[in-house]
């Protein structure tokens, strides 16, 4: 179900120089009238006396704006929408001609197969699209699709959500999915593999047709609760059409009790899966970093211990066709069937163990492009290190050279490339690292791309304590408890931390520097505290992901306004999302002054905040909004919604206004 913030007045606010802290609160009016019920409050107090009110704001002229507000300060946010869902937890935007796009095939208003719901009349939302009968809708290259998914404690079932960005139509997994994928995470797309059979009887995969999507999707399963925990691998395909979807687990098998068994034994679970070639024949593969629950040991003394967690770097090869067709060149399967590298006869996958130690989210770059490996930077979150792993690809890939990056980091999460130097507006080396794949669902770099920092999110448990102050006010002081701007190197007497930190690490300059050189790190923002409740008890830490952006999309191009990216943060436990934005001409000259971002604005959402979403695609054809601009999801987990946020150049221009 989704719901328009408000049916009279919008929600819009424009950001300074000074940081916002916009609390949102549930409406109980709203909500008995069928309204969505957020309210948004900035600074303590309602937007309709904030001087940092969009309607407020634009009483000024257009000077007395500017000598307000730069570039980056002068932005506009308004709280769209609310789509209301079970339990979110990952939110994350995928093309739409991929996974879903059987759903786009029928037509919108099946119950059959999408059981939907919306906040307008059905009738008002396929009148908008007047098809005829046989008619097909089709996605282009920017169509977007949020997948939503979530998980619960006490329910042996996961969710796995889906919405039509540009129609506002909604659809789920079937209950058999949900029913095996008990605490979905991270999804992806599935590329097309294509193949090709040469006159030499040799196997050769064809790689051209990369850019082409499954309608299905990789979803990454378990988690270290007790009967969560036995996760894996697993492709949906026709995820969300009742009458098509089915699923197969490439890391288990399936008893006749419809239960998964991992094929290589243990109690393993996934939060990241991409998508590589890593044999070097063009075969999209697949790279994941698992985990396995700590255990409790007894010694002689017969008190208990806990163990760390172990984390594993793993390769599940994809199998290759039996034969081809002589005429056609059809991949055929040993039974001379159609070869389907997802049909349960060719699952599980086979499954090699490159590396110990990472556990939960990596990134991949090739920092040496004149060799044949690239490098896996992994955040180790049981072992509270930093670790970067040397593939050598080929036909049997192995790891050639470790090294660890960082071991003060403390509870390490995310392992995000960023370019916080703004490389796409220079002239960049041929020996210029470049991302491979940029470790978050956000991609503001793509393969190929230059980057200049990896960041890193530090996941500590230091509760935030009770401030007694009215419930309206900023609960968290963004310039005392969590601060912005710190640089430190890896020396012990600078490195100022005060609960979970946001790092950047700069790429050591020179070559093979970054096998040998300290990787410099700076604090961007440290502090960040639990808000303690009964839902965020088990492994409660903050910040959660972290991700760069631009205002629009566009702005990774060479002819962006933006020279530096916007940073968001999920807060996590510490329930909250937020945006950092750069700081152009800092006085402070000390440190990585490319690492110099201050606090835009801190979403409060008073539930937990497990990751965001970044979008560009309109919103719902019919909702107010600046085009181009990007939409910000963010799942509140403890209030079954995700909230809607577009961002705007704080003009009125562009705008569709069709409520």
């Amino acid at each position: 179900m989704m719901a328009k913030t408000s049916n009279m007045r919008r929600q819009r606010f424009v950001t300074g120089k000074y940081p916002l802290y916009v609390s949102v609160k549930q409406n109980p009016t709203k909500k008995w009238l069928g309204l969505a019920e957020s309210q948004i409050y900035l600074n303590g107090t309602s937007i309709d006396k904030s001087l940092a009110s969009y309607d407020i704001f634009n009483w000024l002229d257009d000077e007395e704006r500017r000598e307000l507000h730069g570039d980056y300060e002068f932005l506009s946010l308004e709280l769209l929408a609310e789509i209301h869902v079970r339990k979110p937890g990952y939110v994350n935007i995928l093309p739409k001609g991929g996974a879903g796009s059987s759903l786009l095939r029928s037509k919108e208003g099946d119950d059959g197969v999408f059981g939907w719901k919306s906040w307008k009349l059905r009738d008002d939302i396929t009148s908008n699209f007047n098809l005829d009968e046989g008619a097909t809708l089709t996605a282009n290259d920017e169509d977007e699709r949020l997948w939503i998914t979530g998980f619960s404690l006490t329910k042996q079932r996961g969710e796995l959500h889906t919405v039509d960005v540009e129609t506002g139509t909604m659809s789920n997994v079937n209950e058999r999915t949900a029913r095996a994928i008990k605490w979905p995470n991270e999804v992806a797309s599935i590329p097309r593999q294509s193949y090709a059979d040469y006159s030499n009887d040799t196997t050769v995969v064809d790689d051209a047709r990369y850019n082409e999507l499954e309608d299905a999707l990789l979803v990454t399963d378990g988690f270290l609760v007790p009967g969560k925990d036995k996760g894996g691998l697993y492709v949906v395909r026709n995820p969300g059409n009742s009458v098509t979807e089915w699923r197969v687990c490439l890391t288990g098998v399936t008893n006749l009790q419809d239960v998964t068994i991992n094929a290589e034994g243990g109690d393993w679970f996934y939060h990241r899966a991409i998508w590589m070639d890593l044999t070097g024949d063009g075969r999209q593969s697949i790279l994941a970093a698992r985990a396995m629950l700590p255990l409790l040991k007894g010694n002689s003394g017969g008190e208990e211990r806990r163990t760390p967690g172990r984390g594993q770097l793993v390769w599940l090869e994809r199998p290759m066709p039996h034969s081809f067709d002589s005429k056609t060149g059809t991949p055929l399967d040993v039974d001379g069937t159609v070869f389907d590298p997802f049909n349960v006869r060719n699952a599980p996958w086979k499954l090699r163990v490159l590396d110990e130690g990472p556990d939960v989210m990596f990134s991949v770059a090739d920092l040496d492009p004149s060799d044949d490996t690239v490098e896996v930077i992994a955040s180790q979150f049981f072992s509270r290190k930093l670790s970067l792993h040397s593939i050598k690809r080929g036909p049997e890939p192995k790891v050639v050279f470790q090294r660890v990056i960082d071991d003060r980091c403390g509870a390490a999460f995310s392992s995000l490339l960023a370019d916080l130097d703004g490389l796409a507006t220079m002239q960049q080396s041929q020996q210029q690292p470049t991302v491979v794949d940029n470790g978050s669902t956000v991609i503001s770099l793509k393969n190929g791309d230059a980057f200049s920092h990896l960041l890193v999110t530090s996941h500590e448990c230091s509760y935030a304590e009770s401030s007694g102050q009215n419930e309206l006010e900023p609960a968290t002081d963004f310039d005392g408890d969590i601060t912005v701007g710190s640089t430190a190197t890896l020396q012990p007497d600078q490195t100022k931390i005060d609960g979970g930190s946001l790092f950047a690490y700069r790429v050591p300059a020179g070559i093979n520097a970054w096998k040998t050189k300290p990787w410099t790190r700076s604090v961007i923002a440290t502090g960040f505290k639990v808000q303690s409740q009964l839902s965020n008890m088990i492994n409660p830490g903050a910040p959660g992901f972290c991700y760069t952006f631009f205002p629009t999309r566009d702005g990774g191009s060479k002819r962006r306004k933006w020279s530096r990216p916007l940073i968001g943060l999920s807060g996590d436990c510490a329930e909250s999302a937020y945006i950092l934005r750069p700081i152009e001409d800092s006085p402070d000259t000390d440190g990585d002054r490319s690492t110099k971002y201050s606090l835009m604005c801190e979403i409060q959402c008073k539930a937990t905040v497990g990751s965001l979403a970044i979008g560009y695609g309109d919103f719902y054809q019919s909702a107010e909004q600046q085009s181009g601009y990007a939409k910000i999801y963010v799942p509140c987990y403890e209030q079954d919604k995700v909230l809607v946020f577009s961002m705007g150049s704080g003009e009125d221009e562009d705008v569709v206004d069709d409520w």
